[in-house]
C-alpha cells in the first residue's frame, strides 16, 4: 500500500469518526463556522532566496580553476567518470583542467506566495461535560500559476532543466514541493495528506471532558504554555509547521503554525488558585519546505536524509508537568517536560545512490551530482549563510566515511578501509589534512581549498546530511504579577511576566557537522504588557515590550559558535584576509533579542493598526507594520509588510542575515462564514 493511499484510508477513518459522533446525538449543539481566503505574497527587494540553486553560484558563467591535487589512479573519482588519471575528464581532472561554472539563473522571482485556504470548524456540545472540536485545513498553492519563474526549480522535480548545465532530478522528488515531506506520510502527519501543491490536514480533532475541576482533552492537539510573543522559552512542547507563507501577522504568534499530534492532556484545579496540568503527547517532527521553494532555508546543496531519524523517533512519546498557582500577589509557574526535540540536529550521513547523475561514492557522504557545489567558494558561501564552519567541516567530511560495500568487490568494507579504497585519504593527505583514518583535521584555508576542489574537480558534489531527534528534558518556570498604579498611569493595570527554562545536555547541530555539540543551556524572557487608553474616544491600544537571553543559540536554535563570518565575506568579495582563518568567530555572552508590538483598533472596530519589530541590536532587524480591515462580519482583509534588514550583510553577524529575501508585501483578503 503506497502513502496515497494510506493517506486516503486515514481521512476516510477521520470522516467515518465524525460521522459517528454526528449521527446518534441529534440533540447535541452543533456549529460550524470557518473561513475561505486567498493569500498573495509579493517582493518587495530583487535578493533571491540563497539556499536555492541558481541563486549561490558566486563564479556564475566562469570558468574555475582546478584547484586541488592529481590524485591519479586508481581514485574511485576518477574512474567514476571515466577520465584516465592526469587528464582533463568529464568535468576536468588534473591540475591544470579547468572546470566551467554553470551560468547563473537570471530569472527573478517577484512572488514568493499564492495561495486559496479553506477552514472549517466543527464545535459540537454532546452534553454537559462532553465537547468536540474539529478543524479541516486545506491550503491550494497557486504560486506556480501567478509566477512563472516560480523557483521553478521543479525542475528538479519534473527532470526538465531549465540550464542543463547544473538542472537535475538529484533523485529529490520533494523539491519544489512547500507540502510534501519525506517521512510520516506525504504530509508528515498522520491526519494529513499533501502532493506538491496542495494539503488537506486536521489541526484539531479532539474531545473535551470538562466535570468540576477536572478538564481532560484527548485528540489531535496543540499544548501552549508560554506567553511570550516571537520567544518560545516555555512554548517547549510542540515543533513549528513551517511550510507555505513563512513570515505571517506576528501577532497571531504560533496559533496557526504550531504543530498539532495525537495526546492525552489532563487538567485538575485543586482549588482556586492552584491546578496541575499534565500531557503524553506523541513526538511530531518540525516541518520545513522542501528544496527549490522560496522560502526553504537548507542550502539545496545539501541532501537531507529524513527517514531514518523520523523512523526511530515517531512512536515515542512526550510527557510534561506543570504546576500553576497564585501566591502574595504573584501569579507562578513551574513545569518539566520530557520531550523528543522536535527540530532535529544535522550532521554528515552516508549517501544514498539516487539512480541519477553519477549516484554516491559508497560509504562517503558525497555524491556525485550536478545540483551540489562547483567550488571551494561555493562551499564557503553557503556554510557561511547556514552558520557552518567552511574550514573544519571539510575535516569532518573527509572523516564521515562509513562501512558499506565495495562495488568491484562485493564486499562489506568498514569506515576506514572504504576511506582507503575511494581514494579520500589520498586526497586529505596529499592536501596536508593531519590525523588519519576516520578523524582528519582541517584547520587552514589553503587545505580545505585543496580538498573541495579536488572532489569538485571531477564534478559537483552534493553532501548528505542526517536529521536525528535526541530526547531532552527541559525544566523551568516562570512569575507575573499585575501592578497597580494611579488610575489610567502606564503602570496601573500593567502585567510583568518571567518565563525561564533550562536544558541539560541539549545537543546542538555542530557547525563542523561533526558530531553534535552536548551543553546545558538556559534561557529566559522579561515580558510587559498592557491594554492602555491615551485617548478616551479611541479604543485602549495594547502594547508588549520583551526581552529574551539564550545562553547558547539564536532564536532559530543555531549554535552561536556559527556566527561571524565576516572574514568569508571578506574571502569571497577578493580582499586580502592574510592568515586570517576562514573558520567563524563566534558569538560570545550568548544572544540577545528586543520586541515590541503594538496595536490599535479604530474607534469603530472595523481597522485594526499592527505594529511590530524585532531585534538583536547587532544589527539585524525584523519589521511588521499592518492593518486589518473588517467592514462586515463576513469579510476581512489584512495587509502587512515584512521588513528584514541586516547592518553586515553577508556576514552572519545578526540573527536575519540571509533572509532578506524574505522582504514582501503580503496580504489576505476572506470569507468568514
Amino acid at each position: 500500500m503506497n502513502m496515497h493511499r494510506k493517506a486516503a484510508q486515514r481521512c476516510a477513518i477521520s470522516a467515518a469518526v465524525l460521522a459517528s459522533l454526528v449521527g446518534p446525538t441529534q440533540a447535541a449543539e452543533w456549529d460550524i463556522t470557518g473561513q475561505i481566503r486567498q493569500e498573495l505574497a509579493v517582493k518587495t527587494t530583487n535578493d533571491q532566496n540563497p539556499a536555492n540553486q541558481g541563486s549561490s553560484f558566486g563564479n556564475a558563467g566562469k570558468p574555475v580553476a582546478f584547484g586541488g591535487i592529481d590524485v591519479g589512479a586508481p581514485s574511485a573519482y576518477i574512474n567514476r567518470n571515466g577520465a584516465a588519471p592526469g587528464t582533463c575528464g568529464v568535468f576536468g581532472t588534473a591540475t591544470g583542467c579547468t572546470l566551467q561554472h554553470p551560468t547563473a539563473d537570471t530569472r527573478k522571482i517577484d512572488i514568493n506566495w499564492f495561495a486559496t485556504r479553506l477552514d472549517l470548524n466543527l464545535d459540537g456540545k454532546l452534553d454537559e461535560t462532553l465537547k468536540v472540536t474539529v478543524k479541516l485545513r486545506g491550503i491550494f498553492d497557486e504560486t506556480k500559476d501567478v509566477e512563472k519563474n516560480s523557483h521553478g526549480y521543479t525542475v528538479l522535480n519534473s527532470g526538465a532543466p531549465l540550464n542543463p548545465t547544473y538542472q537535475s532530478t538529484a533523485g529529490n522528488i520533494e523539491a519544489g514541493s512547500s507540502f510534501r515531506q519525506k517521512f510520516g506520510g506525504t504530509a508528515g502527519g498522520p491526519f494529513a495528506y499533501g502532493n506538491d501543491r496542495m494539503l488537506i490536514d486536521l489541526p484539531a480533532a479532539y474531545v473535551d471532558y470538562n466535570n468540576g475541576p477536572l478538564w481532560i482533552r484527548a485528540g489531535n492537539q496543540q499544548i501552549a504554555w508560554g506567553e511570550a510573543l516571537f520567544f518560545r522559552v516555555a512554548d517547549q512542547v510542540n515543533g513549528l509547521d513551517l511550510r507555505g507563507h513563512l513570515f505571517g501577522v506576528a501577532a497571531e504568534e504560533y496559533s496557526d503554525t504550531r504543530r498539532s499530534s495525537l495526546g492525552l492532556r489532563v487538567n485538575y484545579r485543586v482549588n482556586e488558585k492552584t491546578d496541575i496540568d499534565t500531557f503524553a503527547q506523541q513526538f511530531a517532527p518540525t516541518l520545513l519546505q522542501q528544496g527549490e521553494t522560496p522560502y526553504y532555508l537548507i542550502p539545496d546543496a545539501f541532501t537531507i536524509d529524513e527517514a531514518p531519524g523520523y523512523k526511530e523517533a515517531k512512536k515515542k512519546w512526550n510527557l510534561g508537568f506543570r504546576l500553576k498557582g497564585e501566591a502574595g500577589g504573584f501569579g507562578y509557574q513551574a513545569f518539566a517536560i520530557s520531550r523528543v526535540n522536535p527540530d532535529g540536529v544535522y550532521k554528515w550521513s552516508i549517501a544514498k545512490d539516487t539512480g541519477s547523475d553519477n549516484g554516491a561514492y559508497p560509504g562517503s557522504a558525497a555524491t556525485n551530482t550536478n545540483t551540489g557545489v562547483w567550488s571551494f567558494s561555493d562551499w564557503a558561501r553557503g556554510a557561511a549563510y547556514s552558520r557552518l564552519n567552511a574550514i573544519q567541516g571539510v575535516g569532518t567530511f573527509a572523516s564521515a566515511v562509513f562501512p558499506a560495500i565495495n562495488p568491484t568487490t562485493g564486499l562489506l568494507e568498514d569506515g576506514a578501509t572504504r576511506s582507503a579504497n575511494l581514494g579520500i585519504d589520498g586526497v586529505a593527505g596529499g592536501c596536508g589534512a593531519t590525523g588519519g583514518g576516520l578523524n582528519w583535521q582541517v584547520n587552514n584555508t589553503a587545505t580545505a581549498k585543496c580538498v573541495v576542489d579536488t572532489f569538485t574537480g571531477f564534478g559537483p558534489v552534493r553532501g548528505w546530511l542526517g536529521r536525528e531527534y535526541r530526547r531532552e528534558t527541559v525544566l523551568g518556570g516562570g512569575i507575573n504579577r499585575v501592578f497597580e498604579g494611579t488610575p489610567d498611569s502606564l503602570l496601573d493595570q500593567l502585567i510583568g511576566r518571567f518565563e525561564f527554562s533550562y536544558t541539560p545536555n541539549k545537543r546542538f547541530t555542530n557547525p563542523t557537522l561533526g558530531d553534535y555539540i552536548k551543553q546545558n543551556e538556559y534561557q529566559f524572557a522579561f515580558i510587559a504588557e498592557k491594554y492602555h487608553k491615551f485617548v478616551s474616544s479611541v479604543p485602549a491600544t495594547y502594547f508588549v515590550l520583551q526581552w529574551l537571553h539564550k545562553q547558547r543559540s539564536d532564536l532559530f536554535g543555531r549554535h552561536l559558535d556559527g556566527y561571524d563570518q565576516r572574514t568569508v565575506n571578506d574571502y569571497l568579495a577578493g580582499r586580502d584576509i592574510g592568515t586570517s582563518s576562514l573558520s567563524p568567530r563566534g558569538k560570545k555572552g550568548g544572544f540577545n533579542a528586543y520586541a515590541l508590538a503594538l496595536q490599535q483598533p479604530s474607534p469603530t472596530l472595523e481597522y485594526r493598526f499592527d505594529f511590530a519589530v524585532l531585534t538583536d541590536f547587532e544589527g539585524g532587524w525584523y519589521m511588521q507594520p499592518g492593518v486589518k480591515w473588517k467592514p462586515s462580519k463576513n469579510i476581512q482583509a489584512d495587509i502587512y509588510l515584512n521588513a528584514v534588514y541586516s547592518q553586515h550583510k553577508g556576514e552572519a553577524r545578526d540573527f536575519v542575515d540571509g533572509l532578506q529575501h524574505n522582504n514582501e508585501v503580503f496580504a489576505r483578503i476572506a470569507y468568514l462564514f
